[in-house]
C-alpha cells in the first residue's frame, strides 16, 4: 500500500484525470471498493508492470480510473492504444447494422455466455 505523500506524489502527475482516458479522478477516491458506488475512482497504474519487472514506486506510476486500469491489466500502451482503436471500429460498424457489427455482437454475446457458464462452473 502506499503512504498518502507518495500518492499525492502519483496523482499530481496529471493533475487529478486519469492518464489513459483524461477523466477526473478523485484523490480521496483512491482504491475504492465498490466503484458503482463512486464517480472518480482511481488506482495506481504501474507503467511497467510489476510482473514484468516495474518497481512499486511513484516514479513507475500514475494516475488511472478503475476502468482503464482493469482494462490495461496485462497489456502494454501500444496494446491499450490498438484495443482501443479497433473498440471505434467496432462501435461504428455496430452503429451502421452493417453485417460485420451484427457478427460482432453475436460474437460477443457468444463469449459473455461463455463466461457465465465458467463462472457457474468455476463458483460450485
Amino acid at each position: 500500500m502506499f503512504r498518502t505523500k507518495t500518492l499525492r506524489e502519483i496523482f499530481e502527475k496529471t493533475n487529478g484525470h486519469c492518464h489513459f482516458c483524461g477523466d477526473i479522478v478523485v484523490f480521496e477516491c483512491y482504491g475504492v471498493k465498490d466503484v458503482t458506488k463512486e464517480a472518480g475512482v482511481w488506482e495506481a497504474d504501474h507503467v511497467i508492470q510489476k510482473g514484468k519487472g516495474g518497481s512499486k514506486t511513484a516514479e513507475n506510476c500514475l494516475p488511472a480510473c478503475f476502468r482503464c486500469n482493469r482494462l490495461r491489466w496485462h497489456r502494454s500502451g501500444s496494446e491499450v492504444r490498438e484495443l482501443i482503436s479497433l473498440g471505434i471500429v467496432v462501435k461504428s460498424e455496430i452503429k451502421k447494422n452493417t453485417e460485420t457489427g451484427k457478427k460482432i455482437l453475436a460474437l460477443n454475446e457468444k463469449r459473455l455466455a461463455q463466461n457465465l457458464i465458467r463462472r457457474r462452473t468455476l463458483g460450485s
